[in-house]
């Protein structure tokens, strides 16, 4: 599972899977949050190289994860 990544991922994944109506492993599987949360990418070519990440994929679901890892990086994040 995710256990090792911030559970914000998690959270985000939920919540977007909910908006698109499709399970949240369609919006990114678990080893792909996992890579995101190793790897930290905050651009769109960032986000590209990691396993799991399409130009499609980006489009949709890849803004509101970069955002979170800006937080994150930046230090606003809640945790």
């Amino acid at each position: 599972m995710i256990a090792n990544c911030s559970p914000n991922y998690a959270k985000l994944r939920k919540s977007i899977a909910d908006e698109s109506n499709v399970p949240p492993y369609v919006v990114f599987n678990d080893a792909t949050l996992i890579e995101m949360a190793e790897q930290m990418p905050i651009t769109a070519s960032e986000m590209l190289s990691v396993n799991g990440v399409g130009m499609r994929k980006l489009e949709r679901f890849g803004k509101p994860f970069m955002a979170l890892i800006r937080a994150h990086v930046d230090g606003d994040d809640e945790e």
